[in-house]
């Protein structure tokens, strides 16, 4: 039986717009995927099927080690998201590209500039050679990267000012054309409300824990020392760091350690701290691991519409593009319903001002913007209905209908015995 609203037909899109696209074969349990990355990218399926292997896929074809002029090891990207174990010799490979550049693997690592990226490169060459005292010395962009030497450990050795100048000019550009600025949110940030005092020595110390992870305890630390407080009105809290302390305030203005609260706190406030600070810094692309972690189903609904519209007031997140896993489908329903205040808002200006009664604009979702899809099988699906746009009706909680037929064969077999 399906008890999920109907969208109306007349709420109908065709269009779709891919921002990059992602190839994978034989990685992990991913083996043969192809899907388009939007400004909206979500992963649904059960544990083990490959989500985060996807999700770390595209934080590598938007790390910032790509911005390192003179290129980067093969091995150090793959090693730093947990990837190496996934490496099959001779049969894995997988592309991430888009309007300007690639990254391809297929035994190492290579980037490229698209010949639109490389239009652009040449833009900003241009422009730097004006500003230079050295300009002749700069050397072209294939040459720079070609004759750059290194040494027995791979680490690159600089010899004159045209490497030196070239290095100045690249480390510019690159960050501008590659927009490489992505932050991955693990599923394991409940670890560091449970080591308040003690993160830096824990990061420093040889723990055998993956980079990633080691990664954002270090930006959740570098975000509560400069921010340090930040209001949660959807979960009724605000965070204080306090003199070395990781606080949770209530509305009664009582507080509690973070290591000693809710573990719903415990997993989205530094979610929530380290987003809000990176977007104060300009930081775009967020991949997050199941924000809905220790969550009540209505605080799943909120936290998905704030980090859509904004922690704070007067935050601007409009321009903020999210990768996200999760096994929840209120998460899901979430996004479809910012899906659906766009779509009914375009319809006209008095429908428009109905719609922000009810959702504030700055949380709707274009969605051609907006990509979602079932991975299980070694591969994925979208669940994007053709015919509206938004996540299919019958894509949104399969295992409620799962139960829902079950209770009625259980009601079925009750009225049977009843009646005899």
């Amino acid at each position: 039986m399906n008890r999920k609203p109907k969208i109306p037909l007349d709420l109908q899109t065709t269009s779709n717009t891919a921002m990059a696209k992602l190839t994978v074969k034989n990685v992990g349990p991913i083996r043969d995927a192809e899907l388009e990355v939007k400004k909206h990218t979500v992963f649904i399926g059960p544990q083990g099927t490959g989500k985060s292997t996807l999700a770390k896929l595209i934080a590598i074809g938007e790390d910032s080690k790509l911005n390192d002029p003179t290129g980067f090891d093969t091995n150090s990207l793959i090693i730093k998201y947990s990837l190496d174990a996934f490496i099959e010799p001779n049969d894995t490979s997988w592309k991430f590209h888009n309007d300007y550049y690639c990254l391809e693997y297929d035994e190492a690592l290579t980037f490229t500039f698209t010949p639109k990226g490389k239009i652009l490169a040449n833009k900003y060459l241009a422009l730097f050679i004006d500003r230079s005292a050295d300009a002749k010395q700069i050397l072209p962009l294939e040459e720079f990267r070609n004759q750059i030497t290194r040494d027995v450990n791979g680490r690159p050795l600089y010899n004159g000012n045209a490497q030196a100048q070239s290095q100045n000019f690249y480390s510019q550009i690159l960050p501008i054309i590659t927009e490489s600025i992505s932050t991955l949110v693990p599923a394991e940030r409940h670890l560091f409300p449970l080591l308040s005092s003690s993160i830096w020595s824990f990061l420093d110390a040889d723990i055998n824990l993956p980079q990633s992870i080691k990664a954002f305890g270090r930006e959740f630390e570098r975000a509560r020392n400069r921010q340090q407080s930040l209001a949660l009105p959807f979960l009724k809290v605000q965070y204080s760091f306090e003199n070395g302390r990781d606080l949770v305030y209530f509305a009664d203005n009582k507080s509690v350690e973070l290591a000693q609260s809710a573990s719903g706190y415990q997993s989205t406030i530094p979610l929530a701290l380290v987003v809000d600070y990176q977007r104060q810094q300009a930081q775009r692309r967020f991949i997050i691991e199941e924000p809905e972690l220790n969550l009540y189903p209505t605080a799943q609904k909120d936290l998905i519409y704030s980090l859509m519209g904004g922690l704070q007031p007067n935050a601007d997140y409009k321009d903020a593009e999210w990768v996200i896993t999760t096994h929840s489908p209120y998460v899901l329903s979430s996004f479809n319903t910012l899906m659906l205040a766009y779509k009914v808002a375009q319809r006209s200006e008095e429908l428009r001002a109905e719609v922000e009664k009810i959702i504030p604009a700055q949380c709707w979702i274009n969605p051609d913007e907006f990509a979602a899809y079932y991975v299980d099988n070694g591969t994925v699906r979208s669940i994007i209905s053709e015919k509206t746009g938004l996540i299919a009706d019958n894509e949104l909680d399969d295992v409620s209908d799962t139960l829902a037929n079950e209770q009625d064969k259980l009601f079925d077999l009750s009225r049977k015995i009843t009646r005899v």
